[in-house]
């Protein structure tokens, strides 16, 4: 897993949008492989992003559609209800979840899956594999949106129109499979309205005088 150091060297959510580029190809790559039967609709393509920076022995671990930074033991005695949810391109969890029951326990993206994935992205990339979520209507999408001051990351579920217009990152999608054997193709599922970065976070330095 990546400790808090590891954690906070990874891109804001702004910052790690924009690195995603040519992100139809990166799509017509990914989607074989997600889309498997074995991998379809449990694990979904994310966006590898922070939203705070964490200190010594913390986690950022959903519980419900609150994500919050959490002081959580090593893994070797971590709680039996605490999860990963989220992973880098080289299989590294950076999210965890809280579950209710042992049947919400889902495993681990198989070292298969890691491999093929991380040969195709590289392990420096933006892009990881998370757990699926909750499937949504028609029209409706997930939505992100962060409290700073309670460092807390929130999610909940919009009308598409919502993150329409290119003020909003997107975050997370899901692998659809055509019914009549056409090839799979990626669904945005989950975007973040936080378009600035943390306001608690030091500005850099004036550039020097020249």
């Amino acid at each position: 897993m990546l400790d808090h150091i590891g954690y906070n060297n990874l891109l804001m959510v702004t910052e790690a949008d924009k690195t995603f580029t040519y992100r139809q190809q990166w799509f017509q790559k990914l989607a074989p492989l997600l889309g498997r039967a074995e991998f379809r609709d449990i694990y979904n393509l994310c966006l590898v992003h922070r939203h705070f920076n964490l200190q010594p022995g913390e986690r950022m671990v959903a519980t419900g559609l609150i994500t919050q930074p959490e002081v959580v033991p090593a893994s070797d005695s971590t709680p039996s209800d605490i999860i990963p949810s989220s992973w880098t391109s080289a299989g590294i969890p950076f999210e965890w979840k809280r579950v209710k029951a042992p049947a919400e326990i889902v495993a681990p993206p198989p070292a298969e899956l890691v491999r093929e994935f991380s040969e195709i992205v590289g392990e420096g990339s933006v892009l990881g594999i998370s757990l699926a979520q909750d499937p949504l209507p028609e029209g409706e999408i997930w939505c992100e949106h962060s409290n700073y001051d309670l460092r807390q990351h929130i999610l909940e579920i919009k009308p598409v129109e919502v993150l329409s217009g290119g003020q909003a990152s997107d975050t997370c999608w899901k692998i659809k499979v055509s019914s009549d054997g056409g090839p799979a193709e990626v669904i945005f599922v989950n975007g973040c309205k936080c378009t600035e970065s943390d306001p608690h976070q030091p500005h850099p330095p004036p550039p020097p005088v020249s």
